[in-house]
């Protein structure tokens, strides 16, 4: 099993790529990030769609970030996020979307989609966001103290 985030647009700030990265190294399952253009005008969100969905491993199980999605809190998501890892047995691929969001295709063809909050955060920020509640996850399955 494999950890996926397909994002739209990349990662400038060092500060960010430092931390992502320190926290992928400490992940149990290989975790790989693939990033696809971030189209300047809405209409490239067909053009996003159609890239994202080329990255996507064949029989994953699919998240998107959505504000519209379920919101957890981080022992449920650590729950949630086990229970799939147990039962499915397939990859993970969580998507986040460009300056306009997630195509509706993309959004109606997910398994599931998933809110941090009703707040729009920066792509950047997301990322860093999303790779540190899996890593949190992780340390709560483990019992570990860095959650408190």
């Amino acid at each position: 099993m494999k950890i996926y985030i397909i994002a739209v647009g990349k990662v400038k700030n060092k500060s960010y790529l430092e931390e992502i990265d320190n926290y992928i190294k400490q992940l149990p399952y290989p975790f790989i990030i693939h990033e696809v253009k971030d189209e300047p005008v809405k209409e490239g969100m067909v053009r996003e769609k159609d890239n994202i969905i080329k990255k996507i491993p064949k029989d994953s199980y699919v998240i998107c970030l959505d504000r519209k999605g379920k919101e957890f809190d981080s022992i449920k998501f650590a729950s949630h996020l086990e229970n799939l890892i147990t039962t499915s047995k397939k990859d993970i691929v969580f998507i986040i979307g460009g300056s306009y969001g997630i195509h509706k295709d993309l959004l109606n063809a997910a398994d599931e989609k998933l809110s941090f909050s009703k707040f729009t955060f920066p792509h950047q920020l997301m990322r860093l966001i999303l790779v540190e509640q899996i890593y949190r996850a992780f340390k709560i399955m483990e019992n570990h103290p860095y959650h408190k």
